[in-house]
């Protein structure tokens, strides 16, 4: 929680694009989706989203 990531997506001519967000949950494994996933706020869409570890890349790691 608190890392700072960078989310990869693509648009639908299959262009690869990037946004910046920040976790805000800890990882989660839900049996209907069956894969692990962490919600990130993506900056430039100002929205909470669920993403899986293959579309996340860490910038920054929170320290304690």
């Amino acid at each position: 929680m608190g890392d700072l990531v960078k989310i990869k997506n693509y648009n639908y001519s299959g262009k690869l694009y990037y946004h910046y967000g920040i976790v805000v949950g800890n990882p989660e494994e839900c049996q209907i989706d069956l894969f692990p996933f962490v919600n990130v706020f993506n900056f430039s869409t100002r929205q909470e989203q669920k993403c899986y570890p293959n579309s996340l890349e860490i910038v920054s790691r929170l320290t304690l």
